[in-house]
């Protein structure tokens, strides 16, 4: 008599998993700040513009009311958590899921690459047939990515940057009326408009979670703009003041002016006063109206994200 025949049940490998994980419950923000006006059955949104900035490990985006100057929608995504799963997959789900970036006639859209593969080349030298010998030689040619460049407004600078083409192509093909920029180019334009009065030795910082931003610029002259990635406090400390030595500048003449996610009482603070005299966090001025649910967080948080939807 023949038994029972047990049917063999397929292993799913880990990695798998994760994938119909993310894209079964689509990845939740980190922050998600709503005044309320895109929840009703508005379906004209000429008036506003989406702002989005994207980088290897988050997402995040503004919907700002241009008549009122005021943040509508704030989010903000991020996935260290699912290292097997490729930025495009994560974006695909993103994009095509999220109640806002599906919302239909949005006036203005733009799209922020930050992504560390760029140099900032002098007008007088720049050549776009250089472009990718450059970035291969500086960054290397291991990532056959998309090279492109942009002239960066008000600075002598083409900024040739390197982003994945995969993910490129899928922005386009979901944003197809959209301007891109990279996030240098238009921090650099951000500081011209918001800056009333130069700082003799400035040294900005935008933190993530896994990475820091520096821009230094002395008299109104850029000296540095480039990324760090850091695990401590201790990493973030070593690597300032690294820059500040290459670049001989005065430590205790420098002003350090601090946005993202960092923290007053917080360890990675406590660390940086033991090292500058001069710093403050990042302000939003009168430009833009604050609403009560921003004030919920530090505004610091989200003040490089609002600029840049004002100044695109």
């Amino acid at each position: 008599m023949a038994g029972n025949c047990w049917q063999k049940e397929a292993i799913m490998p880990v990695s798998d998993f994760v994938v119909l994980l993310l894209f079964g419950n689509m990845l939740k923000p980190d922050f998600h700040i709503s005044n309320g006006e895109t929840s009703g059955s508005r379906d004209d949104y000429s008036q506003y513009r989406l702002l989005m900035e994207l980088n290897a490990r988050s997402f995040s985006y503004v919907l700002l009311n241009v008549r009122g100057m005021r943040p509508a929608v704030i989010k903000y995504f991020q996935w260290n958590q699912f290292k097997d799963s490729s930025i495009d997959e994560i974006m695909r789900d993103i994009v095509f899921e999220d109640e806002i970036l599906t919302l239909p006639t949005i006036g203005e859209i733009f799209l922020v690459y930050n992504f560390p593969e760029s140099s900032l080349v002098p007008e007088r030298l720049f050549h776009p047939d250089l472009n990718q010998p450059l970035t291969d030689l500086v960054y290397g040619n291991l990532d056959k990515g998309l090279v492109i460049n942009e002239k960066i407004p008000w600075w002598e600078f083409e900024n040739v940057y390197r982003i994945p083409a995969n993910l490129h192509k899928l922005m386009q093909q979901k944003f197809s009326s959209g301007k891109f920029w990279h996030f240098y180019s238009l921090q650099l334009k951000c500081h011209k408009m918001f800056t009333a009065k130069e700082e003799n030795q400035l040294m900005k910082v935008f933190f993530y979670s896994d990475k820091m931003i520096v821009m230094v610029c002395r008299n109104g002259q850029l000296e540095l703009f480039q990324s760090f990635s850091y695990q401590d406090s201790n990493d973030v400390a070593y690597n300032l003041l690294n820059c500040a030595r290459q670049l001989r500048m005065e430590q205790e003449e420098i002003s350090l002016q601090l946005s993202g996610l960092i923290e007053m009482k917080s360890a990675l603070y406590e660390e940086l006063q033991k090292y500058f005299l001069h710093i403050t966090f990042d302000q939003l001025g009168d430009n833009i109206r604050i609403t009560d649910e921003m004030r919920e967080y530090p505004l610091h948080y989200f003040s490089s994200l609002l600029k840049m939807a004002i100044c695109v």
